[in-house]
């Protein structure tokens, strides 16, 4: 199937993250401690402590999920779906299937490169964690998309 313009603004808003996100690590890595948070809490307050080694984890991870998920586009017939895909509802599950996997992506790659700003700001003491909105708001947008494309694909095609 064709990439839609809003696969195009998902990507290319996920790209310039991931490039600030390296880029902002990169500039700030001289000035950050050995030693840094590499764990928080439900509450978003840090619990365990490593090597500043760890900042390479978040964007090698986000730049992992953005490749797996960009090339998992590419077989949308592989799916598992909630109805018997026949080829008068193909191009309809497939279209609603890729918008759910175009908004994940670009969630998973914004969560990553916000943590990754957030535990960088934590390590230069200009905040005291990640927030106790984080976990409940990454939940809520996660499984919020989900559920709304599964809405979506329950409707009966057009």
């Amino acid at each position: 199937m064709n990439r839609t313009a809003l696969e195009n603004v998902h990507d290319s808003l996920a790209i310039l993250i991931l490039i600030f996100s390296v880029a902002y690590t990169a500039a700030r890595w001289s000035s950050l401690p050995q030693t840094i948070a590499i764990h928080f809490n439900a509450a978003g307050e840090p619990d365990n402590w490593g090597s500043k080694a760890f900042l390479l984890f978040g964007p090698a991870m986000s730049l992992v999920l953005y490749i797996g998920l960009s090339l998992l586009r590419k077989i949308p017939h592989q799916f598992n779906y909630m109805t018997t895909i026949t080829e008068q509802n193909a191009a309809y599950h497939y279209q609603i299937s890729l918008a759910m996997l175009s908004w994940i992506k670009f969630e998973l790659v914004v969560l990553f490169g916000y943590m990754q700003w957030s535990i960088i700001q934590n390590a230069e003491g200009k905040s005291a964690g990640l927030g106790l909105w984080l976990l409940p708001a990454v939940l809520v947008i996660l499984f919020g998309t989900i559920v709304t494309y599964t809405m979506k694909s329950k409707k009966i095609q057009p």
